[in-house]
C-alpha cells in the first residue's frame, strides 16, 4: 500500500514538474525601415541623440509557442545615440497563426561605427499573451542586423512557459 502512494506522488510531482518547464523557441523576425521615425539632438554634448522608431514585420521561422507559430507585428522603440554607443528600449507584438497574440519588452546595446550602428543585442521578456498563450512567461536574447536600407533581421531565442489552470473553486460547505 505504502509503495502504490509513494509511486502516486512521485507521478504527481513528476507532471507538476513537467507542466511548469521551461521551453525552447527560437526564430528569425524581419523587419521594414521604420515607417515612423522622430528624432532630437539632446544638447548636452555633440552627437547625443534620441529617437523613437516604429517597424512592421514578419517571421521568416516563426517561433513556436504551443504548438503556435508566430506570423507578424510591430515593434516600436526608443533610441538613445551617445559617444559612439547605441541603446534601444522597445516592445513588440506578435500575432500568432491562429490569431493569439504574445507582448514582449526588450532592450539593447550596439556599437556605432562611422555613425552607422553594428548588430544590436540584448534581451527581452514577455509581458503577456492572449488566447492560449494567456500568461505566458518567458525570456531570451536577439542580435539584430540592421540594414543600409534601415530594415532589419533579428534572430531570437529563448524560453517560454505557460502556467497551469487554476484549481476549480471548491463549492462552499454548509
Amino acid at each position: 500500500m505504502k509503495a502504490r502512494i509513494f509511486g502516486a506522488v512521485c507521478l504527481a510531482l513528476l507532471l507538476v514538474g513537467a507542466a511548469g518547464a521551461q521551453t525552447k523557441t527560437s526564430g528569425t523576425l524581419n523587419c521594414t525601415k521604420p515607417e515612423a521615425s522622430a528624432a532630437m539632438e539632446v544638447g548636452d554634448r555633440p552627437g547625443h541623440m534620441m529617437m523613437t522608431q516604429k517597424y512592421t514585420c514578419t517571421w521568416s521561422k516563426g517561433m513556436v509557442l504551443e504548438g503556435l507559430s508566430t506570423k507578424n507585428g510591430a515593434s516600436g522603440e526608443m533610441v538613445e545615440m551617445a559617444g559612439g554607443k547605441m541603446m534601444v528600449s522597445g516592445w513588440h507584438l506578435s500575432n500568432m497563426d491562429n490569431g493569439d497574440k504574445i507582448y514582449v519588452s526588450y532592450k539593447g546595446n550596439a556599437a556605432m561605427k562611422d555613425g552607422k550602428p553594428g548588430d544590436v543585442t540584448g534581451t527581452w521578456w514577455y509581458t503577456s499573451g492572449t488566447g492560449k498563450l494567456k500568461g505566458v512567461k518567458g525570456k531570451g536574447t536577439y542580435t539584430v542586423h540592421i540594414a543600409e536600407d534601415g530594415s532589419a533581421t533579428g534572430q531570437v531565442e529563448g524560453d517560454y512557459m505557460i502556467p497551469p489552470p487554476p484549481p476549480p473553486k471548491k463549492a462552499p460547505t454548509k
